[in-house]
């Protein structure tokens, strides 16, 4: 039995790899995920806000170090001041002038320090699971942008098959129609259907460019880039029917970023009530200062003695402990913690809604996963029988058994058999690429992307 195009297209897009395309040209499906994860703006904003949360940590711990400040004051005293000399009231003018360290290092502030760092820390490791989960979403994007470009190529390569067999079909025709065999009225039907398999032809090619051009936009590449896709082997994809539910529970509560962010958003905002509440304690802080002056008021000879030994003679230092309590804000403090307490009330339903959204999406792909190995087999057979079928029937119209308008349908039906192998290779692929994220949390492969580093 002679070999079919349609097999050769689906074989191209489904299990082997062209012999004439040069093989660092060819991109699978983790080379453009990791090619768009390091191109895309989004997730390099997501990495930037992960460098800003480590710069928050970092000021977090600055707080439990003491503040030092210089402080300086010039100006000249005019009217009735008390003489720095004598130290009694005088009214001539004067040049005063005072220097001084302070040093505040805090004790006690309601374990507000603590928390701040507590809260900030958490924040980064937030924000390192928003990243990886940006980086998912747009993974999951180049993935069903890089499979709808290989089920319009799947298209495309039928609608090539299927102009070639109504171009042979017309030919025969012709020939028949010389011999006598058939009418000349059939001969314009298989004409219009050529026509027709030409036009579906060009519609899928454009469909092809249209969804290269999507899938380039995505991973950020220009019009102008070439890109050679390979889709995987579906042979070479691990078995689906053994897929344990509860072990896919367990994976994806362990691997997943969406997960890890709701716990860290539940830490966080406990931590966001015990900061508030740190407000209503007391803040003790202990004190240094050392301060000196300069003075242009005269002496009892009527001399202005020198600036150094002003400076040695006015030394004085002073150290003490500062507390500030707070008694009434007007209630700010208390509404504070209580808006923080519903907030936490707040995250904690989001995160149960957000939890149950998951699982309902895992349970989908289980039971997605119990049924697309075999509809693949199915496909494969269905493909076969029709392709069978339709070589019995060009002999069977050859013996002039069958009509013309038979055979068509048994191309038809040839035809859809083809398209229904390639989604379902499709589908296998893409079920289990989710499968595999919810048991790693991530889209991409490892060992793909090490190859490409490299």
């Amino acid at each position: 039995m002679r070999s079919r195009g349609l097999y050769v297209a689906v074989l191209v897009l489904m299990n082997i790899l062209p012999a004439t395309v040069n093989a660092e040209s060819n991109w699978t499906v983790d080379d453009c995920i990791a090619y768009a994860i390091e191109h895309n703006p989004d997730v390099r904003n997501k990495r930037i806000d992960t460098d800003m949360a480590r710069v928050d940590v970092l000021s977090a711990y600055g707080d439990f170090l003491p503040s030092v400040s210089i402080t300086g004051l010039s100006g000249r005293r005019f009217g009735h001041s008390v003489d720095p000399v004598t130290n009694q009231y005088t009214s001539e003018a004067f040049f005063d002038s005072t220097v001084g360290i302070n040093v505040s290092f805090p004790i006690f502030e309601g374990l507000t320090r603590l928390n701040r760092v507590r809260f900030a820390r958490l924040n980064k490791a937030m924000s390192g699971f928003v990243a990886k989960a940006a980086e998912n979403g747009l993974a999951l994007d180049i993935a069903e942008a890089f499979y709808r470009y290989c089920f319009d190529a799947g298209m495309y390569e039928l609608a090539v098959e299927q102009r070639c067999l109504g171009e042979r079909y017309f030919e025969k025709m012709t020939e028949y129609v010389k011999l006598g065999i058939r009418p000349r009225s059939e001969i314009s039907e298989l004409k219009a259907r050529l026509q027709a398999d030409i036009y579906q032809e060009r519609l899928k090619a454009r469909d092809c460019e249209l969804s290269m051009s999507a899938l380039k936009e995505l991973m950020g590449m220009d019009e102008a880039d070439s890109l050679t896709i390979i889709p995987e082997k579906v042979s070479d994809l691990p078995s689906l029917a053994n897929v344990d539910l509860t072990a896919l529970y367990e994976s994806a509560r362990i691997h997943m970023p969406e997960y890890q962010i709701m716990v860290m958003r539940d830490k966080a905002s406990r931590t966001a009530v015990s900061l508030a509440a740190g407000a209503i304690y007391p803040t003790v802080r202990m004190e240094f200062n050392l301060t000196s002056g300069f003075y242009t008021a005269s002496d009892r000879s009527g001399a202005v003695a020198s600036f150094s030994s002003q400076l040695r003679n006015n030394l004085n230092s002073y150290i003490g402990i500062s507390v500030s309590m707070p008694l009434f804000d007007g209630l700010r403090r208390y509404n504070d913690i209580r808006n923080k307490k519903m907030r936490y009330r707040q995250v904690t339903n989001d995160n149960e809604r957000q939890r149950q959204a998951i699982e309902r999406d895992i349970y989908e792909i289980y039971v997605s996963a119990q049924t697309v190995a075999e509809e693949w087999l199915l496909a494969l057979e269905q493909l076969e029988a029709a392709s069978v079928v339709l070589n019995s029937n060009e002999e069977r119209l050859h013996e002039g058994i069958i009509s013309w308008f038979e055979l068509m349908e048994s191309r038809k039906l040839y035809i859809q058999a083809g398209v229904e192998k390639i989604r379902a290779g499709l589908h296998y692929i893409l079920t289990s690429k989710i499968i595999n994220f919810y048991r790693t949390g991530s889209f991409r492969d490892i060992e793909s992307d090490a190859n490409q580093s490299r």
